[in-house]
């Protein structure tokens, strides 16, 4: 993650960059004119400053910009948008942007981060088990087989249906989500089938089902493992068919849908004790994904913080610029049993709670502050994480926080030494990280 400053007199086009790179999972500040542009301080700098079109051709400011983004932003690497990028009425080259950037960074476009693969999906993450759950949703995206997405409750399941979808050919089509514990028994048919005027109590006019109304797009089923056992029965002929007759119809239809279903139960167990039906179980797991818990990719953490925090930050309208020391500290050791959606509640509690323009522990549910970690590591060992924050700050103390010296020491671009910095909540202090 870096922060990204967009200088663009277009609007449209400048709020498209921005999506597009806080998309990447940057921290973007958009202005239309470059007086607007402030420089509090040095910790207030930009990794990268992005100028559209529009500036660069219209605005005299322009070269007081640059010489002013040079001097009071060391380490800032300058963007001139060309062709596309900046081109008025929104049209983003996202390509070259997102490249010229991720090149800038000296940055792979980071795994975890929506980008192209996941854009508007919301996973997020950078530790190996989420680039290798991004690199097979790639892979399962270019089929139409069934895939049966498998985890804990609150690790992002319906996120995963939704990547795959928008990564495959079916993009542009319809995505139906539906939860079958939510809907009950007698309505299930009717809802993923559809119905005919009168072929029940309450039934008054016809009414297309799920599948029919996503024809050529996907279908999510979540808590597949709670369908009862009759409903099994036709979603499994269905799924051999790719033909479904609506409830009270004499007539069936052909309908091509791409079924990705998911479940927080262990469906093979289910199967052993007969609340599953065995060959709809081995239809449904053709392709099996398991998303796995945040306590097993607990270097994410730090990055989801960020991220819910730009979110209800702006949703809520609230100066909330970062998370405090303390606060990250507590949420980094915490063991999250309810996963990612457990922490995105949490966040959205401290911003709402947030008076200032720092997230603090005291902004945090009391509940939070008050359990001790689930899950102590083992006496004396620590995650990496924690130990790559205590290296970081060590080695900026040796040298009276030189930012460019301990980078080097370190041996990581300055660039990456600021997102550490802000990831783990580390105030800047000392002198800058360097000039260009």
């Amino acid at each position: 993650m870096a922060r990204i400053l967009i200088v663009d007199a277009d609007r449209q086009s400048g709020r498209r960059m921005r999506e597009l790179l806080d998309g990447r999972g940057h921290e973007v500040v958009a202005v239309t004119r470059p007086e607007e542009v402030g420089f509090e301080g040095e910790g207030e700098g930009f990794d990268v400053a992005v100028v559209g079109d529009d500036v660069r051709a219209s605005d005299p400011a322009l070269p007081a910009l640059l010489e002013r983004l040079r001097e009071r932003l060391p380490g800032t690497s300058l963007v001139l948008a060309g062709g596309e990028a900046g081109a008025p009425g929104g049209r983003v080259d996202a390509e070259r942007l997102l490249g010229t950037v991720d090149e800038l960074l000296g940055d792979e476009p980071e795994a975890g981060a929506p980008g192209a693969l996941a854009a508007g999906t919301g996973i997020v993450g950078r530790s190996p088990a989420i680039r290798d759950l991004l690199q097979l949703i790639e892979k399962v995206a270019a089929t139409d087989s069934t895939v049966l997405v498998t985890g804990e409750t609150g690790t992002g399941k319906e996120l995963v249906g939704r990547a795959i979808h928008q990564a495959s050919r079916r993009a542009g089509r319809v995505f139906c989500a539906v939860n079958s514990a939510a809907v009950p028994e007698s309505l299930l048919e009717s809802e993923l089938f559809g119905h005919r005027r009168g072929s029940f109590t309450g039934a008054s006019a016809n009414k297309r089902g799920l599948f029919e109304h996503a024809h050529r797009g996907t279908v999510f089923l979540d808590e597949v493992a709670e369908m009862p056992l009759t409903m099994q029965a036709k979603l499994l002929r269905f799924l051999q068919t790719g033909e479904l007759r609506p409830v009270g119809s004499e007539t069936s239809r052909f309908v091509d849908v791409r079924l990705v279903t998911a479940t927080n139960k262990d469906l093979e167990r289910e199967v052993a004790e007969g609340r599953f039906r065995e060959d709809l179980y081995y239809r449904l797991a053709v392709i099996p994904i398991h998303v796995p818990p945040l306590r097993e990719r607990r270097e994410d953490v730090a990055l989801l913080v960020e991220h819910f925090l730009r979110r209800f930050a702006r949703k809520m309208d609230k100066p909330v610029e970062r998370i405090g020391e303390d606060a990250l500290e507590l949420l980094l050791g915490h063991a999250w049993p309810g996963n990612v959606r457990q922490l995105e509640n949490t966040i959205e509690s401290g911003v709402a709670l947030c008076r200032s323009r720092v997230l603090s522990a005291a902004d945090l549910p009391l509940r939070l502050r008050e359990r001790r970690p689930a899950e102590p590591p083992a006496p004396g060992l620590q995650s990496l994480a924690t130990l790559e924050r205590a290296h970081i700050l060590r080695t900026l103390e040796v040298v009276g926080w030189n930012r460019k010296r301990a980078a080097e020491i370190l041996e990581i671009s300055t660039t990456t030494l600021w997102r550490r910095l802000r990831e783990f909540g580390i105030e800047p202090q000392g002198p800058p990280l360097g000039r260009l």
